[in-house]
């Protein structure tokens, strides 16, 4: 697992995907931080969790080292003080926006927009989560979606969400009509792609204890760069 960021307060990781964000019954599957602290003996019993990716998600992921940082980290993300930016390979096809959402789009040739809508669990499915478009009753949420290149088989997007729901991205991919290849439960499904191909890229904040802006970014893992090496080079 390779250490993005570290100081005395915080470290920041490139969490692989099919890597767990947290503990879960299945002991087979160790989470990010077990895994940190086989690497790093040294850290055992001073990690704190405080946000998660999904399980098939990689990239950034952020773990405070000191108590002192636990307070002004919990209310950063309550206060959404962070500015994340994933990048995602989606269905290329034209955005075609669902009805209970606001899609404004920016750009003329569709290479740019943004959606709002509010969102809720979809009810009947267990304990498996699934979001969905609501008119009343759920959570605001809100996405900045940028094209960066395209192929015939995916369209390759920056996502820059302004809030912080439950799949937001996925969901408002799923709305967008550009599902993320290789989601199964937004519409993504594709025997094109092993995971769902969404990479936490960047983590943009103002450091919980010192105040100086800290920008970490996460490489491309080898799936999805193996993806990108078929677009057009010049």
């Amino acid at each position: 697992m390779q250490i993005l960021f570290e100081d005395e307060f915080i470290i920041c990781v490139n969490k692989p995907a099919m890597v767990l964000s947290q503990p879960s019954f299945n002991k087979d599957r160790k989470p990010v931080m077990e895994q940190l602290q086989e690497i790093r003996p040294d850290l055992k019993g001073t990690l704190y969790l405080h946000h998660r990716l999904d399980y098939e998600t990689s990239g950034v992921f952020l773990l405070s080292k000191a108590k002192i940082a636990n307070h002004p980290l919990t209310e950063m993300f309550k206060a959404h003080s962070f500015q994340k930016i994933y990048h995602c390979l989606s269905r290329p096809n034209p955005l075609d926006a669902g009805k209970k959402v606001q899609c404004e789009q920016l750009q003329a040739d569709q290479s740019e927009w943004i959606i709002k809508n509010f969102m809720a669990p979809a009810k009947g499915l267990g304990k498996k989560t699934r979001m969905i478009s609501v008119k009343s009753g759920g959570w605001p949420a809100e996405t900045h979606f940028k094209i960066i290149d395209t192929t015939e088989k995916f369209h390759y997007i920056q996502c820059t969400p302004k809030t912080g729901r439950t799949h937001q991205i996925r969901q408002h991919l799923q709305e967008s009509y550009r599902s993320i290849l290789g989601d199964n439960i937004y519409g993504g499904k594709s025997s094109d792609v092993p995971r769902l191909m969404l990479h936490a890229f960047q983590l943009n904040f103002p450091h919980p204890i010192t105040k100086v802006q800290t920008n970490v970014e996460a490489p491309l893992p080898a799936d999805f760069k193996k993806l990108l090496s078929h677009l057009p080079q010049g």
